[in-house]
Parts: structure tokens; C-alpha cells; sequence
């Protein structure tokens, strides 16, 4: 009978020998932090296209047409009524979807109509403009073991992009 309540207390005094002569834990290596983002990454960049110009004449109508985003085409002025082209859109569901694609077949058949009507393109102008940017680092184990994790960076930026495209056509000449 005495020897299970030996046994137990040898035991717990092993266990809290054994406690006490542990290592402690190494602290885990803190997370590194980016670099700041270079001042290039958050500039605008600006392209002018302009075409060589065939008609010589001093007075000309001038048309407008202006995609942002991808997500909608603005004419100025009104081109047949029409002053903005929309995508098509899908429902699913509760919500509409966006036809991928629908937004530029559209605008490349406005421009097309323009150019059969005597418009020439005059200049197309592109426009990136850095909105916001993020940044994030993720941490996973290395064969699980806690004092050396792996890290991953990643950068997104945001951007606000626009194309103009600015068409031409010259007016009748009126006699004098």
C-alpha cells in the first residue's frame, strides 16, 4: 500500500525538478517591417498619341470620347443623342454582372461610326494615376517549428486610369 503513494510522490517531484531546469522559450524574431515605397511608384504617368495630321483647313468640329476605369465612356458633345456608353450587364441572382469586354467593343464601334461619318483622330491621351497602396506581410512556419518563421511581402497599388480619345472633322467653308 505504501508503495503507490511513494510512487506518486517521486513522480511529482520529478515533474517539478524537471520543470524548473528547463530552458525558457526563445523569444520569436519580430516581424521586419517594408521598406517606404520609392517616390516613382506613386507618380502619374501621362501618354500623348498624336497622329500626323492630313487636312489643312482653319476651323474644325472637335468630339470627345472619354473612358475611366473601365467602367463607363462619356461623349462631349452629345454624339446622336448618345453621351455616355455603359457595359453590358448580367444578372445573376440578386446582383448584375458586368459583360467582360462589352465597354470597349462598344467604344471601338463609336469610334469606327465616327471615322465613317469624316471624324479623324486628333490625339489619344492615357492617364495612370496611383490612388492608394497596401501592403501586407504573411508569416508561415518553416517545418513548423516557431523560431524561424518564413515571411512573404506583397504591394498592391490602386490605380485611377482614364483614356481620351480626341476626334476631329473640319466645318464647310462659308463663302464671303
Amino acid at each position: 500500500m505504501k508503495y503507490p503513494v511513494l510512487l506518486s510522490a517521486l513522480l511529482l517531484l520529478y515533474t517539478a525538478a524537471s520543470a524548473q531546469t528547463t530552458e525558457p522559450a526563445k523569444p520569436v524574431r519580430p516581424m521586419p517591417a517594408f521598406p517606404a515605397l520609392p517616390e516613382t511608384a506613386l507618380q502619374p504617368t501621362a501618354t500623348v498619341t498624336r497622329p500626323p495630321s492630313a487636312a489643312i483647313s482653319s476651323r474644325f468640329q472637335y468630339q470627345l470620347l472619354k473612358m475611366q476605369n473601365g467602367q463607363v465612356a462619356y461623349l462631349a458633345p452629345a454624339w446622336r443623342g448618345i453621351t455616355q456608353l455603359e457595359p453590358d450587364r448580367v444578372q445573376n441572382g440578386r446582383r448584375s454582372e458586368v459583360v467582360p469586354g462589352s465597354l470597349e467593343s462598344k467604344l471601338m464601334l463609336t469610334l469606327n461610326e465616327l471615322s465613317l461619318e469624316g471624324w479623324e483622330l486628333v490625339e489619344v491621351y492615357n492617364l495612370s494615376q496611383p490612388v492608394s497602396a497596401q501592403q501586407s506581410i504573411e508569416t508561415s512556419l518553416t517545418f513548423n517549428d516557431p523560431n524561424r518563421p518564413v515571411y512573404s511581402g506583397s504591394t498592391s497599388i490602386n490605380t485611377y486610369t482614364e483614356t481620351r480619345y480626341l476626334l476631329r472633322r473640319p466645318l464647310p467653308a462659308t463663302g464671303k
